[in-house]
């Protein structure tokens, strides 16, 4: 009985390990859950993060006031505040509690005496403050105090770009003194703007300026300045609006292979330039 039982306790070395690897399998197998608990996988973290920022996002709205103000641009352009309406306002892209604060004040009696006054507006941020100011005509009003008309401001006149002096530029609402020199200067290197929207190349000059004032410049067509192709300095060729910058180029190589152009003809020479972009340059070139 006894060698019987020593033999169905022995197992080969071939069974024992097969034994030993089954035990690992189940205790492995028994071990998951738990570790998966520890450690979530890299899929989970990601959309718990998820999960996270999407609550974040949600607490923020709701810690948000539903009248946030939200900086947009302004669509300027004259108007009194002692007299726009609602919809005027509306048109300017002012937000709705602001538009129900000043006709608050106007019906509680309050008035506008000079432009400044506007600051006093609660909610108006500064930056909008200082862009509605050149836009701002006040119609004479009778001061309490003294009887006073407060100043009109006077009505705007267009400006000519290649005629206008840096004070004329400064008259312009929006643009300060040092863009109105700017202006000038960047018009003399030009020699002469050819179309309003070259402004825009000013360096300073904010884009969304341009739309506001173009009602208020204009450029006389008897009177657009030609380019001298001989004397023209390289940027004024190469910042020409209807000059194409490869035919720039070739002019600056053939002026300085064959001197000067004896008419705007020889512009032709140009291998590449054909016709209908020589008709169109050359209304816009002298040699003289």
């Amino acid at each position: 009985m006894q060698p019987m039982r020593k033999h169905y306790l022995h197992f080969s070395t071939r069974q024992t390990t097969g034994i030993i690897i089954l035990l690992a399998i189940v205790v492995l197998v028994f071990s998951l859950p738990y570790f998966s608990k520890q450690a979530p996988t890299d899929l989970q973290v990601l959309t718990l993060s998820n999960t996270a920022l999407q609550m974040d996002d949600v607490n923020m709205e709701k810690s948000m006031p539903d009248d946030a103000p939200l900086r947009k641009a302004l669509h300027l352009f004259y108007f009194d505040p002692n007299t726009i309406d609602s919809t005027g306002m509306v048109q300017m892209g002012l937000r709705q509690k602001l538009i129900q604060t000043i006709l608050h004040y106007r019906n509680k009696g309050g008035k506008f005496f000079k432009p400044e006054d506007i600051r006093k507006i609660w909610g108006l941020f500064p930056e909008e403050a200082n862009a509605m100011l050149p836009f701002i005509q006040i119609q004479s009003l009778q001061n309490a105090a003294g009887n006073k008309p407060t100043q009109t401001v006077l009505a705007f006149h267009s400006v000519e770009l290649n005629q206008a002096d840096v004070q004329a530029f400064r008259q312009i609402p929006g643009i300060s003194p040092a863009l109105a020199y700017g202006i000038v200067h960047y018009r003399e290197k030009l020699e002469g703007f050819v179309q309003t929207v070259q402004l825009k190349q000013v360096p300073g000059f904010p884009d969304s300026l341009y739309a506001t004032i173009e009602p208020y410049i204009y450029i006389n067509t008897q009177q657009i300045p030609k380019i001298n192709i001989n004397r023209a300095e390289p940027f004024a060729l190469l910042h020409h609006p209807f000059i194409p910058e490869n035919v720039a180029k070739a002019i600056l190589i053939l002026r300085k292979q064959q001197g000067s152009f004896q008419s705007v003809a020889d512009l032709q020479k140009i291998p590449f330039l054909n016709a209908e972009t020589y008709r169109q340059i050359s209304a816009f070139c002298t040699v003289e």
